[in-house]
């Protein structure tokens, strides 16, 4: 592909990889914008064997879910290393803004979620794809991922509700 052309995609859904990556990262903008230009840079170099089953966006948001899943494997190892190292455990960081402990323990539990919920759940949230696109990543029909969907959500608040005691 030219590169030119691949500019021209660049340009279009960088902001909406970007926002999907600030949600999978839990707002933290340096590793969104890492973990974009990862996503690009291997889009670039697999855009060949793009076969258009979904959408151009889709697609990117499926490589950016796949670098954030190895980026968060990087970063559990490093922390591992660094407590061994250490002879400490890591805690994780602790943000003393509600706002932001709700979405982190509301990402927390879709990461628990089990499959197909999960990536329905990111997808819709993280980066507002429609069902028809997720029916056609996951293999599913679009109903089906709106019902999973909203049970998942009915699930989540009262999880959310019992456990942490947050209304969502």
């Amino acid at each position: 592909m030219p590169l030119n052309e691949f500019e021209e995609i660049y340009n279009k859904y960088q902001p909406d990889v970007l926002r999907f990556l600030m949600h999978m990262t839990s707002f933290d903008m340096t590793a969104a914008e890492e973990l974009t230009q990862e996503t690009f840079y291997q889009a670039f170099l697999s855009f060949g064997k793009f076969r258009g089953e979904c959408s151009l966006r889709t697609w990117l948001f499926q490589i950016a879910k796949n670098i954030y899943a190895k980026y968060i494997r990087r970063e559990s190892h490093q922390r591992d290393i660094a407590a061994q190292q250490n002879d400490i455990s890591v805690p994780p960081p602790i943000d003393d803004i509600e706002h932001k402990e709700k979405l982190i323990r509301l990402r927390t539990l879709i990461d628990e979620l089990d499959e197909p919920s999960r990536s329905i759940m990111q997808y819709r949230l993280y980066s507002d794809t429609s069902y028809a696109e997720i029916a056609a990543l996951l293999k599913i029909r679009a109903n089906t991922a709106a019902v999973i969907y909203n049970r998942t959500v009915a699930k989540l608040r009262k999880t959310m509700k019992e456990r942490y005691g947050y209304e969502i």
